[in-house]
């Protein structure tokens, strides 16, 4: 795939993307480039979301500027911006009863989905994403009548199947047993590796120490940091920024994080 260069500068966002709204944070300068995997992370309400909806084009911004490219999103032709990014927010709907297969297909990249779909022209690819994301049991079942999990695998398939460089995953590990948690880190790595970037809010300190090569942290009072993951998540930074007790720890070469209400960070 063609790498994506995903270029964030002076960014300020306001809760509910308007005027009224709360400021979340300003000032946020970010580069995103092929290979890599940027982690976002922070308190309830910081504006994780918020961002990941601003990279994808879906919110209004407050100040700065979002370029894909080199050109500006508002610039962009939706056609277009689908084919280089990729967004999944935290929620979906499900209105009315469709297989699995067919929720998946209805986002292939190449356009007309469904119509492909009916022709069967992209049916091996919606089964290896399927099978790549546990998931080819379920080919057939309603996806109404998922298991959270389930639901949130198949939002995964549905973004990959897209084809787009840069995937924009807001809460992708949400509903997730720790078997799927390193399946999903696996397949995320597989499109890093093959050159597309990730940007990805995460809750888990240690799914996110496992993802990243790069984070954003943002702190719920209008600040926030970017850079090299083992620049960012360090355990005072995040012991402060969440108001606990955090200790990292090293496990066979993984840094772990130990949350308490007492504990004092050590590192």
């Amino acid at each position: 795939m063609t790498p994506v260069d995903l270029e964030v500068t002076g960014l300020g966002l306001r809760a509910g993307g308007t005027a009224r709204g709360r400021p979340l944070f300003a000032g946020l300068d970010m580069r995103v480039g092929g290979g890599e995997c940027w982690v976002v992370i922070g308190p309830n309400g910081a504006g994780k979301s918020s961002l990941l909806g601003a990279l994808a084009g879906g919110f209004a911004i407050d100040g700065g500027r979002i370029a894909i490219d080199g050109q500006a999103l508002a610039d962009w032709s939706p056609t277009a911006l689908a084919a280089r990014r990729a967004w999944s927010p935290q929620f979906w709907s499900d209105p009315f009863p469709s297989t699995v297969a067919e929720t998946a297909a209805l986002a292939h990249g190449r356009g007309g989905g469904w119509r492909r779909w009916l022709d069967r022209g992209i049916e091996a690819e919606v089964a290896h994403r399927l099978d790549q994301l546990g998931l080819s049991a379920l080919a057939a079942a309603d996806v109404q009548s998922l298991s959270g999990g389930e639901r949130q695998r198949v939002a995964i398939a549905t973004v990959l199947l897209q084809g787009a460089p840069l995937l924009l995953l807001d809460e992708p590990a949400s509903h997730l047993d720790p078997a799927h948690q390193r399946l999903l880190l696996a397949v995320l790595r597989r499109h890093a590796e093959a050159g597309g970037s990730v940007v990805a809010s995460l809750h888990d300190l240690d799914l996110a120490w496992d993802l990243a090569s790069h984070c954003v942290l943002l702190d719920g009072r209008g600040g926030a940091v970017c850079g090299r993951r083992d620049d960012v998540l360090q355990a005072k930074r995040l012991a402060e920024v969440f108001a606990v007790g955090i200790e990292a720890i090293d496990v066979r070469g993984a840094r772990r994080f130990v949350v308490s209400d007492f504990a004092e960070p050590t590192r």
